[in-house]
């Protein structure tokens, strides 16, 4: 069975509506990020997609164009404030829901076998990485997995996805694919290495960039300065092709089904045609394992 023999429809069969409101939501997200790269009177892009306010859950059904067998892979995603949190100045009651929200991601990552943390690429290097606590909120994102997994005692194996976004003008030379993997190798140290101990060896992780939309490219920081607060501003710049072109977007998703392959197929805990396994087989086969993609931590193709 060739891979273009494969079907990736949103929804769930078992949920009516489902599609349509996966589809309408995933396509007004893509319009969004084409006008990041409309042609105007503006060569700086500003803006993107704007985060949402409440947790959505997301199923896609992928099967064989006859339908034969199939998969259902679930997303589950959650706002990012939950994670940015509140001033802790302000009352209580907020630091309490800010913690039962931490909790829900907590539980979120405990039930999930994939996790997918992406990462402000410009903000891990620009400027030997000053703003990168502070964007990508790294303290409490180790936090966070470090209990999931710890909590988590069903000995299940997992995934974890460092997935650099924003990255198109650091892929264009091969040292600086390098400079993406080793600062991430360098500024998540402490959770990498707490994620090689013996005691997290259903672990495995893997650095997979995306390049978001292909023509928006960073340019600089322009540090504004007020009440005596400095705060960054990164300033992203358009190429002459005005087109949204995502690059290796679609690799998270080779890792996934590679995962799901190898743990749960071998182990014949998901019953598909032999058919379709042949065919995601050939699909996750696509992970690209060189140029910036390297596995950190395990071996997703080992059991």
């Amino acid at each position: 069975m060739d891979v273009n023999q494969l079907r990736l429809e949103a929804g769930n069969p078992e949920k009516p509506g489902s599609d349509y409101e996966t589809s309408n939501f995933l396509n007004t997200c893509e319009e969004e990020l084409k006008q990041l790269v409309k042609r105007n009177n503006r060569w700086i892009a500003e803006g993107g997609i704007p985060g949402t306010a409440n947790a959505k859950k997301f199923d896609f059904y992928f099967s064989n164009l006859q339908k034969i067998s199939s998969l259902l892979l679930e997303f589950q995603d959650y706002p990012g404030g939950w994670v940015i949190g509140e001033d802790p100045q302000k009352l209580e009651t907020g630091i309490q829901e800010r913690e039962q929200k931490i909790n829900r991601v907590i539980d979120y990552i405990k039930d999930a076998n994939v996790t997918i943390l992406a990462i402000d690429t410009p903000a891990l290097i620009e400027k030997k990485g000053k703003y990168h606590v502070q964007i990508n909120k790294t303290e409490i994102i180790k936090e966070i997995l470090l209990k999931a997994y710890i909590e988590d005692l069903s000995e299940q194996p997992k995934l974890l996805i460092f997935a650099p976004v924003k990255c198109e003008n650091y892929l264009k030379k091969a040292n600086n694919i390098q400079q993406i993997e080793q600062s991430i190798c360098s500024q998540y140290k402490e959770l990498i290495d707490i994620l090689k101990n013996p005691d997290f060896s259903n672990i495995s992780a893997v650095i997979t960039p995306v390049q978001t939309v292909g023509n928006v490219l960073f340019s600089y920081i322009r540090e504004i300065e007020e009440n005596g607060k400095v705060t960054p501003k990164f300033v992203y710049e358009k190429t002459n092709n005005f087109e949204l072109m995502p690059v290796n977007a679609e690799q998270p998703l080779r890792y996934i089904l590679q995962f799901a392959l190898k743990f749960y197929i071998d182990q014949n805990c998901l019953s598909l045609d032999e058919d379709l396994k042949v065919a995601m087989n050939q699909f996750a086969a696509g992970c690209n394992l060189d140029g910036g993609f390297v596995i950190s931590n395990g071996d997703t193709n080992s059991g």
